[in-house]
């Protein structure tokens, strides 16, 4: 299992996609054997509070909303028109509205500010208001495969561009530019944001300095293949690497698995303690319960 954004990359590439055949039939992907071999730690048993099953088709991302639902995209087949959806969980994994929005192409990652969710669909952004999911807006972006989106308290989008190895930042609604005027996020994926930090995933793991747009590479050597970002109310990051295991960047790192934790864009709920992991195409979602890690790496 992992991202299904790597087969809808190839696909928009016009390139065989090796990943989509081979993740729908295998459960040790290779890029954690690769880890293990360069030194990640051999995951320890996560403690799993729950597993939500049963309509999802390829779910992506999920993202905690603040009354506690949890939000989770779903791909189905990225080659179809219209087949996504958005799934609204309760905060035990029990499904509320299965489709609470619809007739979506590809959903892949999503943000909410205030009163606004924001989804990346097809190279768009779709703004829908929350609570209600009325769609307010959308916009054509120019990139060619829009992956993950993190938006700041002015409503600043970042968006990742995997193909382009990009950050596409939107100012103003609609105003597009590319973050530091260069490529330099080889295979970029995930993203967050908390004032002027931006994490941007993907081959490797970098933090960015907003003020003055200085990109770093951040954590152990072997961190690689980088799709979830979260950030917990103490700093410390949690990723999760393409079909892997939850990784929690404290001192010293933490890395929860299991044999169903595979995942793609991870979410975390502070209030409830949890980890989501969207499996995409084993299509569960599983959450892990997150103690408070101290000494968070800087």
């Amino acid at each position: 299992m992992t991202s299904v954004a790597d087969a809808l990359m190839d696909a928009r590439l016009g390139r065989p996609s090796v990943c989509y055949d081979y993740c729908m039939h295998s459960s040790i992907p290779l890029v954690i054997a690769a880890q293990l071999a360069a030194g990640m730690p051999e995951p320890a048993q996560a403690e799993i509070a729950w597993v939500a099953e049963g309509e999802f088709c390829e779910p992506e991302t999920v993202l905690p909303l603040p009354d506690d639902t949890l939000l989770v995209s779903n791909v189905c087949d990225f080659r179809t028109s219209g087949n996504g959806f958005l799934t609204l969980l309760d905060a035990d994994g029990q499904v509320i509205d299965w489709r609470v929005v619809d007739n979506l192409d590809a959903p892949l990652g999503m943000a909410l500010v205030d009163d606004l969710l924001y989804v990346i669909d097809n190279n768009q952004v779709k703004v829908f208001a929350w609570p209600g999911f009325d769609l307010r807006s959308k916009l054509a972006l120019e990139t060619t495969v829009a992956n993950d989106i993190a938006v700041s308290r002015d409503h600043t989008m970042y968006i990742t561009d995997t193909a382009r190895h990009e950050v596409v930042v939107v100012r103003d609604g609609a105003r597009q530019s590319v973050l530091t005027g260069k490529a330099q996020f080889k295979g970029a994926n995930g993203i967050e944001i908390r004032g002027n930090d931006l994490y941007v995933g993907g081959e490797n793991l970098w933090h960015v300095d907003l003020e003055d747009d200085t990109v770093t590479r951040i954590g152990p050597d072997w961190l690689s293949n980088i799709d979830g970002i979260e950030l917990e109310p103490d700093g410390t990051l949690q990723v999760t690497p393409v079909g892997g295991p939850l990784i929690r960047l404290g001192e010293p790192v933490e890395v929860l698995g299991g044999d169903a934790v595979s995942s793609a864009n991870h979410g975390y709920a502070a209030k409830l303690g949890l980890a989501l992991v969207p499996t995409g195409f084993d299509n569960t979602v599983i959450a892990i319960r997150v103690g408070v890690t101290k000494n968070p790496v800087p």
